[in-house]
């Protein structure tokens, strides 16, 4: 299998040499996606002459996708910076706030609500115990 991925990885080099596309290897990281444990040493792929590391997780266009596809980090991760954004809030949509409701729901809906939707698509792939603690949040 790691033969196969190098063989890919190689064409893509050739490709990005050929058409002249920078790739930033730095931000390149290699995850094994599977339902079990891996119980074999996963041989280390080369990039551009750099080792690329096998991660547990990694960050994709703001979503956390671990290698088991539970969403738990990502969950976490969205979870703190929901609660960071309602301390900040508080002075205006708490109950001594002079704001209308339908100002203090137009906050709701233009600063808190996105930060729960982004990539909402794909909690119907997350475990169930996320997918709970989703939708209480």
């Amino acid at each position: 299998m790691s033969s196969t991925l190098q063989k890919g990885l190689n064409n893509i080099e050739k490709w990005c040499t050929l058409w002249r596309v920078a790739i930033n290897t730095d931000k390149t990281h290699a995850v094994m996606f599977r339902k079990g444990t891996s119980r074999k040493e996963l041989n280390s792929l080369s990039f551009f002459d750099e080792d690329l590391t096998w991660d547990k997780e990694v960050k994709y266009l703001g979503l956390i996708l671990d290698d088991k596809l539970t969403f738990r980090s990502h969950l976490k991760y969205n979870t703190e910076k929901f609660w960071a954004k309602v301390h900040l809030l508080i002075p205006l949509i708490g109950r001594r706030s002079p704001l209308t409701l339908e100002n203090k729901l137009l906050l709701f809906k233009q600063v808190l609500r996105p930060i729960l939707m982004y990539a909402a698509q794909i909690w119907g792939l997350a475990a169930f115990s996320n997918r709970k603690k989703a939708q209480i949040l």
